[in-house]
């Protein structure tokens, strides 16, 4: 997996117009304002006629002329608070529309040190340079101020996905993950599922730690929302790569990646020897007429070798299903519930789901399975197969945390939840 060339890259788009569009919507509110106090408080003559130049300048939309005028009103010295104030939010917003954002936000730290922006505009025009800051791409700065806003505005989902990105762009991998998490627990407070966005950037900042656990986690909530082909590849790479499958786990992996709708040709094959080599060979044929009626199977030179596969299946099979019943009575008397645990795996590979769950229910209420986790997600995938997901996650969940089969009981409970 390689989230972070590919992040970069979705995180760079949300640039584009942020300067252009949302830095200039506050400044003309607040040119507006400035406008008004020129008209209304008492300037010196000094300041006074020369700004009102600069003014209609910038009516004119002449704006190196205004911004020219403004800095030479800038330059007259002793100035009232008012003016200075009033002369700075003409220079910023000149600079914005001439697209001279780092020195409009140079001119927004002046105002902000000097305590120049009305009270309760503050954070909003702190919100506004943390977005130039990120436009720019001083990172730093742009989570400092974002940090700031947020404190004042703690529940906006938009920054704190900002400074989310603001830290992960800095390579401050440990933040980005503790701010992304922020975000999502507070999407989660106020009842809405966490955005595809901030999960792939919540897995890359863990990815880039090295953190495999956590990468799982999160790379689950993202097949529960938005499953994808390369998100179940993924999880198939880390479900088997500290895994160490029998047959029969492995056939239960198989499964999964087939409801899935990726199961490749050569797994097709694969699930149906170790199904025959396992002596379920109901299992195989299903699975290798179902490879066949998509035309997955029988294509190209493995053509004859897959035929005689299939054939040598439903022979097994027929064979198996004739003498499946009187094996049952057999499997009943005995004292432990090995037996009937394969009766199961026999009747779920001939998709005789009911007959499949009444043994798997019966071989464990003798005692004595050893494979009891196997067993119960066998449970449930019978159940899905009898569309009854809400069962079918309830066997799932049996699993122990602490099986190593734990991680594949979630990813079909994942799988059953889609269903519901």
């Amino acid at each position: 997996m390689q989230p972070n060339k590919k992040m970069i890259r979705l995180l760079r788009v949300a640039l584009l117009g942020i300067c252009s569009s949302i830095a200039v919507a506050p400044l003309v509110t607040q040119y507006a304002f400035a406008a008004k106090a020129a008209e209304t408080q008492q300037l010196s003559a000094k300041v006074g006629k020369p700004l009102k130049q600069a003014r209609e300048l910038m009516d004119a939309k002449k704006w190196k002329e205004a911004l020219a005028k403004t800095k030479e009103v800038a330059a007259i010295e002793n100035k009232s608070p008012m003016e200075e104030t009033i002369i700075n939010e003409m220079l910023a917003y000149c600079m914005v529309n001439l697209k001279d954002y780092a020195g409009a936000v140079a001119v927004y730290e002046k105002m902000l040190a000097a305590g120049q922006f009305k009270k309760g505009e503050e954070p909003k025009r702190i919100l506004n340079m943390s977005q130039i800051y990120f436009a720019l791409k001083n990172y730093a700065k742009a989570a400092e101020l974002g940090e700031r806003y947020l404190k004042a505005v703690n529940n906006d989902l938009e920054v704190m996905h900002q400074v989310a990105q603001a830290y992960y762009l800095q390579n401050d991998f440990v933040r980005a993950e503790q701010a992304t998490q922020r975000l999502i627990d507070t999407a989660q407070k106020q009842g809405k599922v966490a955005d595809e966005d901030w999960l792939k950037l919540l897995m890359s900042a863990q990815h880039k730690q090295n953190k495999k656990p956590a990468v799982i986690t999160t790379l689950e909530q993202l097949l529960s929302h938005y499953p994808n082909e390369q998100y179940w590849q993924d999880m198939f790479t880390y479900l088997l790569s500290d895994s160490s499958f029998s047959d029969r786990q492995n056939i239960i992996y198989l499964r999964l990646v087939k409801s899935t709708g990726y199961l490749q040709a050569n797994e097709y094959v694969e699930m149906a020897e170790l199904s025959l080599a396992v002596a379920n060979p109901g299992d195989a044929k299903a699975v290798l007429e179902d490879g066949f009626n998509k035309g997955i199977l029988g294509q190209g030179d493995s053509k004859e070798r897959e035929l005689k596969l299939l054939a040598m299946a439903r022979t097994q099979a027929a064979e198996d299903l004739q003498l499946l019943p009187s094996i049952e009575k057999e499997a009943a008397a005995k004292p432990t519930g090995d037996a009937l645990i394969k009766i199961g795996e026999a009747y779920l590979g001939h998709g005789q789901y009911e007959k499949a769950i009444a043994a798997f229910k019966g071989g464990l209420a003798k005692g004595g399975v050893k494979i009891q986790d196997e067993v119960n997600i066998n449970i449930g995938i019978a159940y899905m197969a009898l569309n009854k997901p809400q069962e079918a996650i309830s066997a799932f969940k049996t699993v122990s945390s602490s099986s190593p089969l734990a991680l594949m009981s979630r990813l079909w409970a994942i799988q059953a939840a889609k269903a519901k």
